[in-house]
């Protein structure tokens, strides 16, 4: 499965930030779903890692040479959100190509495949594609996701572990556990298995047509997703984690979240999908991510609001305390999995109070 950990990146692309290079496979696989399912789908693949789906990172402005390589019985065309659908070519079936272009805009992004319309990207062929900023500081030198961040960005960033609403300590750039992906998926059997007879598809009625039954987060759900350390969430109080929420499927999504609110510091254009940096940030419990969205949201770990003060930190009730993220389209739930909680899920975890001198 892929891990949607940014940080954790090995192999090709984890000597530095700033590495350019990458390889994926595009491939046919066997991959299990929640109820032990298992369906034919389709995967891009590093090939030095093993890792399917595997999320790339780079900073703005470098150039990125990416090696492809379809291992698929179709042509495919690599695609990459906020670029022209035909930005680049098409790859036949046992081609190998290399293909350069332009790290955008810092922010969150979704490379897929669009060579018959969202066919791919839904049977497997997406991922995400995170872009760092050359320096993304405020005036006052706090760290960001994001080149010239916004007043309301620097207000939030610069109050991380500077405020009595935020104890604690910054936003961490450079520790995987504060950077996570999440990348949401629906899969219908039936479409896959149009793809594995090699089928003709409909594509222009393939929006009605199209009846998920497993919801997946990265690659997967339910009870797996809960317990992934590369998808749930997890650290002491004070210790705020940027979530780089991302949708490849054809649903629409609306995470929602338990224990704390979260801040939505970046979402897209609704027309070009291009990245679109917050300028008024607010907080809230849920989310709406529609098809090829991206929102980037900061959970802040903090004290849980209807925990009083005065029970705080919790005596009856220890730590670690655990709190889910589902989503409030209810079919995401209860789908393929069987009962709830088997769908597109997750959880966070708070392992202990705020450490000593922060």
């Amino acid at each position: 499965m892929a891990a949607g950990l940014v940080g954790a990146m090995t192999g090709q692309a984890a000597d530095a930030l700033t590495a350019a290079t990458f390889e994926l496979h595009l491939e046919e696989i066997q991959e299990e779903m929640i109820d032990g399912e298992v369906l034919f789908a389709l995967a891009y693949r590093d090939p030095v890692t093993r890792l399917i789906r595997p999320p790339m990172q780079v900073v703005e402005g470098a150039t990125i040479s990416l090696k492809l390589v379809n291992k698929t019985r179709k042509p495919r065309r690599f695609a990459l959100t906020g670029f022209a659908a035909d930005r680049f070519p098409l790859l036949a079936p046992g081609a190998s190509q290399t293909v350069a272009f332009v790290a955008p805009s810092a922010g969150s992004y979704i490379y897929h495949e669009n060579a018959e319309g969202p066919v791919g990207r839904l049977v497997g062929l997406h991922g995400p594609l995170v872009v760092m900023p050359v320096n993304g500081r405020t005036a006052l030198g706090t760290k960001t996701p994001y080149t010239d961040p916004t007043a309301a960005q620097a207000a939030l960033f610069d109050a991380l572990g500077a405020s009595a609403r935020f104890p604690g300590e910054p936003w961490r750039h450079d520790l995987h556990e504060r950077n996570f992906v999440w990348m949401f998926g629906s899969v219908d059997p039936a479409l896959n298995r149009q793809v594995e007879l090699n089928r003709a598809i409909d594509i222009a009625g393939l929006r009605s047509k199209f009846m998920p039954r497993y919801f997946t987060l990265n690659g997967l759900s339910g009870y797996d997703a809960s317990h992934d350390l590369a998808t749930a969430p997890h650290g002491h109080e004070g210790e705020p984690v940027l979530i780089r929420t991302m949708n490849a499927g054809l649903a629409t999504h609306s995470p929602h979240i338990h224990g704390n609110h979260i801040f939505t510091i970046a979402d897209v254009d609704s027309g070009s999908l291009a990245v679109r940096k917050s300028t008024s940030i607010v907080e809230c419990d849920s989310w709406n991510v529609p098809p090829l969205w991206r929102k980037d949201v900061l959970l802040p770990f903090i004290k849980p609001d209807d925990i009083p003060d005065a029970a705080w930190p919790p005596r009856e009730e220890s730590f670690p305390l655990f709190y889910p993220m589902h989503c409030h389209m209810e079919m995401s739930q209860t789908a393929g999995g069987g009962n709830y909680p088997q769908g597109l899920l997750t959880h966070w975890e708070m392992v202990g109070p705020r450490k000593a001198g922060k």
